[in-house]
């Protein structure tokens, strides 16, 4: 990571060969931004060791919630979501032995682009010992969006990672017209790398709008699609499962394992919380009826990232 006090600015950030002929703002006061984090501390607690915050990104102090559970960090966006030219740039290095959850601190709205386009870029490092869970948050594409999720993480040979992405369809709840499927264009790139060596790449680009028999190819029958990265292998008994979604387990041939569903947005949801604060918790050693943040940690139940639920 370069300098944590260098300003962020459009040259920190990759455009995708598919948005050549876009830009970002030309202007980039309070449209590109993003945070700089370094975590240290051990098993107990985490603190900021270095910290840097650029509009329109802010990060709140860790929440610590004792032996056994992890610190806890939000990612605000005090905005609307993602303009047409918005650029987020979040860079983290989780200290050896570190015990963190990083999440956003709602869904991450993507506004229509006339012009340009709008992209959130993670770099991640993991030390030697540390277990790091990231939930970004839902992304919701809104009709003409066009926006490119970009994600590159490092770890050391033992580092724990949960990633977790969740695809939401649009502002489906809307009267008509509805919004569903009608983004314009839709990037993730996603790699991990361990000891510098390649382990997991994901990457697609979905061009929209989409006709029902295209949303169905994708999505099923459902709004709404998630799926996590795990370092090391999962067992099937391990995952909690909702009747209602559609799910597939894959291990790498680099021994990680990728879990993905399909259906209606809050049992996806539900599915992608829960097993990233289950499999985070093991990955740090927990027993298996002591997941992180379950019930009782003073989360509100109303938050989506303290979903009650029974231990799997």
């Amino acid at each position: 990571m370069g300098a944590s006090a260098t300003r962020i600015s459009a040259a920190d950030f990759l455009t995708p060969p598919e948005l050549r002929e876009r830009r970002l703002a030309a202007e980039g006061s309070g449209r590109i931004g993003g945070v700089r984090l370094a975590l240290t501390g051990g098993p107990t607690s985490i603190r900021l060791a270095r910290c840097y915050q650029q509009v329109p990104l802010r990060v709140l102090p860790p929440f610590q919630f004792g032996f056994g559970q992890p610190g806890l960090l939000y990612l605000l966006n005090p905005t609307a979501g993602l303009m047409d030219g918005d650029a987020q740039l979040i860079e983290i290095d989780a200290g050896t032995g570190t015990r963190s959850v990083i999440v956003g601190q709602s869904a991450t709205r993507i506004h229509p682009c006339l012009r340009g386009f709008s992209t959130q870029q993670w770099h991640i490092d993991v030390a030697a010992g540390a277990v790091l869970a990231v939930l970004p948050g839902p992304t919701i594409p809104f009709r003409g969006c066009h926006y490119y999720q970009r994600v590159e993480i490092s770890l050391a040979a033992d580092a724990g990672l949960v990633w977790g992405d969740i695809w939401l369809a649009g502002r489906y709840a809307r009267d008509e017209p509805a919004e569903q499927f009608q983004f314009g264009s839709l990037i993730q790139d996603l790699t991990v790398r361990r000891d510098g060596c390649l382990v997991f790449r994901d990457r697609f680009c979905w061009q929209g709008p989409w006709n029902p028999a295209t949303a169905a190819w994708h999505f099923g029958t459902g709004p709404a699609c998630g799926s996590l990265f795990i370092t090391g292998p999962v067992r099937e008994q391990e995952l909690f499962h909702d009747a209602s979604t559609a799910w597939a387990l894959f291990p790498t041939a680099w021994g990680d394992t990728c879990v993905r569903w399909s259906g209606v947005s809050e049992s996806v949801t539900a599915c992608v919380v829960k097993n990233a604060l289950h499999l985070g918790a093991s990955l740090a050693g927990n027993p298996r009826d002591r997941p992180w943040l379950y019930p009782g940690n003073d989360l509100g139940p109303n938050h989506w990232f303290s979903l009650r639920y029974e231990p799997v």
